[in-house]
């Protein structure tokens, strides 16, 4: 599995992609949002703008030309990047390319001076989040509020979300 930055041809089936991961109509696992939230995870106008925003880069997972998933880094400041939008092609899932993408994504970040990863995770995501304390990940305590007024991240099923913070060392 290579990790490269995505190419703008690469933007609309990431769209796909993450979509399929988080909420598609399948069977839901328990990767899915989707008896949360409803509607797309993202739409290619948002991912365009996340992909030129000159901070934010939008990573591919390949094995030779097939995509395995994707993910979003964010460099701060403080040496402290926020990664966001890991999604695994849901055909390839519990088969260790989400592992093997975390890893890769904080290598590279690594690579360029992050001293830590941090993450946001739905609260009520009780599985997705044990699988990234696995990983190292820790609560901070910092538990943020739900954007139920931004309608690009879908509809809300629940008037209970909340995005709870994990952070990982890199040391």
């Amino acid at each position: 599995m290579q990790l490269t930055q995505a190419s703008h041809e690469d933007l609309a089936p990431i769209v796909d992609l993450v979509n399929q991961a988080y909420r598609g109509a399948a069977a839901p696992g328990w990767t899915s949002e989707i008896e949360l939230i409803s509607g797309p995870r993202i739409d290619l106008r948002s991912l365009t703008a996340l992909a030129a925003n000159g901070t934010a880069m939008v990573m591919v997972a390949r094995d030779g030309a097939e995509r395995l998933g994707c993910v979003s880094l964010t460099p701060a400041d403080d040496g402290q990047w926020y990664l966001s939008m890991l999604a695994v092609n849901p055909a390839t899932q519990t088969g260790g390319v989400g592992k093997a993408i975390m890893a890769a994504a904080e290598q590279f970040a690594r690579e360029r001076g992050a001293t830590s990863v941090k993450i946001s995770v739905i609260n009520l995501r009780e599985a997705l989040i044990a699988w990234y304390e696995r990983r190292g990940y820790r609560k901070t305590g910092e538990v943020g509020a739900f954007p139920y007024d931004d309608p690009s991240v879908g509809t809300p099923l629940r008037d209970d979300l909340a995005l709870v913070t994990l952070v990982k060392p890199l040391v």
